[in-house]
């Protein structure tokens, strides 16, 4: 299961926004400060869809996440489950 936990913020806010209502994803929280947002393979957050300036995007995962980082680019970032054991 993946899971990337974001501080209940204002900034970071679209993160949680923008996953509500797509398949496989649950949303949870905010729990002690921070929302989670799970699924079973794969996470996709889209920059311009979430209407991020660029110097938050690359703070997106200051909540900190389960899974492995396998695409992180200017406009999009992808996480699939982890292929290493823990």
């Amino acid at each position: 299961m993946i899971e990337v936990h974001v501080i209940n913020v204002p900034e970071f806010r679209p993160m949680v926004d923008t996953m509500r209502g797509k398949p496989d994803v649950t949303i949870t929280g905010p729990v002690k400060g921070y929302w989670t947002i799970s699924a079973p393979n794969e996470l996709t957050f889209e920059r311009k869809a979430m209407q991020m300036k660029p110097a938050v995007w690359y703070g997106i995962f200051t909540g900190g996440l389960n899974g492995e980082i396998t695409h992180w680019g200017r406009d999009e970032v992808r996480i699939t489950g982890t292929s290493r054991p823990l």
